[in-house]
């Protein structure tokens, strides 16, 4: 059979993310649609506007067969550590043909030969990288003048750059250093583009435009136009105020707070914050400013507002640089935890319960009997993180949030 494996936030589920979905299993020819989905927190450095549970039943009931979840430190980790530990969870599940990510041009060519040379890294890549971070520009200012200088031309390292295509890349980059024998597939990004914040009428709008609508509503339960526009009509009933708990960045200012005032001296020790951020951050570790402040107040030319975001997020879970080392080490995501399937995808669980080369975890409280030592480390730090949230999620609604112990596979 074909199965295609898709990586996602669904931050939140919209209509683009649908078209996904379907084009895929035109494309590839799937019988079977597996989602690794991000948890709690997500790659641009911020907690999910809604909790893990319902983004999968969002999933599953808009096409997703089975939905799997990418461990916390590769969710809010850097482009190359989330799309390595996503693909190496899909690789090793042994079942897997298709890989689907979007792209903003629908192009596959482009994205498998920067990710050639990326991966290879030949000399002129390396010295152009380190000449361009010397004269102080981003990471993604410097890689796309180190391509330019390995072989792509100019236009084609201004198309790397754009958010999809660079994904796109490092997912290509994490299929050629497994050696894997999935197979890219591409669809064409259609509607409104990453970062647009507007919503458009008869476009597929951005989840970042859908964020902000929803952070705008006084009451999630009144007619907007854009919930009949934007959202499949199965998950219009997530809109209630029954159902729906947003939380933001700034939900958690309160906690990053106190983890910056324990963590002064020790800032450079957590994974993606460098020395110069170090001493930026502790400059400031004594200003009880909100998320969103804290990451203006540290934003330079060099770092970027997603780069600065991430950093504190790694505060805030307490991920430090040698843990990740060691997360690496492991393989990257070193166990697949199941958060939801369709009762149709019976056969594929079978089927992956026969081929996988890591653990496929589906109660909480089997995690310490049937994972490897190493694995546990990686488990228990992704309880941690679901943990914070869930403290987030209490200390704003007053609610008692789903206990990763007792939570229930989503079956649709």
């Amino acid at each position: 059979m074909n199965v295609a494996g898709i990586i996602a936030e669904y931050n939140p589920f919209h209509n683009g993310h649908l078209y996904h979905l379907q084009k895929t299993k035109q494309l590839s020819g799937a019988d079977y649609l597996i989602v690794v989905l991000s948890g709690n927190f997500v790659q641009r450095g911020e907690p999910a506007i809604f909790d893990k549970s319902v983004r999968t039943r969002m999933a599953l009931l808009c096409g997703a067969d089975l939905v799997l979840e990418l461990p916390a430190p590769f969710a809010c980790g850097s482009a190359e550590d989330f799309a390595m530990g996503a693909v190496s969870l899909l690789h090793h599940l042994g079942v897997i043909t298709h890989l689907s990510f979007g792209s903003e041009d629908g192009e596959q060519s482009i994205p498998k030969k920067a990710a050639q040379i990326a991966l290879a890294e030949p000399p002129a890549y390396r010295e152009a990288l380190k000449n361009a971070l010397s004269r102080g520009l981003t990471y993604p200012q410097a890689r796309s003048i180190a391509l330019c200088a390995a072989g792509l031309n100019e236009e084609e390292a201004a198309l790397i750059e754009k958010p999809n295509n660079l994904l796109g890349m490092e997912y290509c980059k994490a299929l050629y250093a497994l050696k894997s024998p999935i197979l890219p597939v591409t669809v064409e990004r259609k509607g409104c583009g990453y970062h647009d914040q507007e919503l458009e009428t008869e476009k597929f709008a951005s989840a970042s435009a859908l964020r902000k609508a929803i952070a705008e509503l006084t009451e999630l339960s009144e007619k907007h136009a854009w919930l009949s526009e934007q959202l499949p009509p199965v998950l219009w009933s997530f809109y209630r105020p029954e159902f729906c708990f947003p939380l933001y960045p700034d939900d958690f200012s309160s906690m990053l707070n106190y983890q910056i005032l324990l963590s002064r001296d020790r800032f450079s020790d957590f994974s993606d914050c460098s020395p110069e951020l170090a001493n930026r951050l502790e400059k400031q570790a004594l200003s009880p400013l909100s998320f969103t402040e804290r990451i203006t107040s540290l934003k330079t030319r060099q770092y970027t507002y997603t780069r600065i975001s991430r950093t504190l997020i790694h505060l805030l879970l307490m991920i430090h640089r040698e843990e990740m080392e060691a997360y690496r080490d492991n393989g990257y995501s070193s166990y697949a935890r199941i958060l939801g399937f369709n009762q149709k995808a019976a056969p594929l669980l079978r089927l992956i319960k026969k081929h996988t080369a890591i653990p496929l975890l589906s109660k909480a409280a089997d995690a310490e009997k049937i994972l490897p030592e190493k694995a546990k480390k990686l488990w228990q730090k992704d309880i941690f993180c679901s943990q914070v949230y869930a403290a987030g999620f209490q200390q704003k609604y007053k609610k008692t949030p789903p206990d990763e112990f007792r939570r229930q596979i989503i079956i649709q």
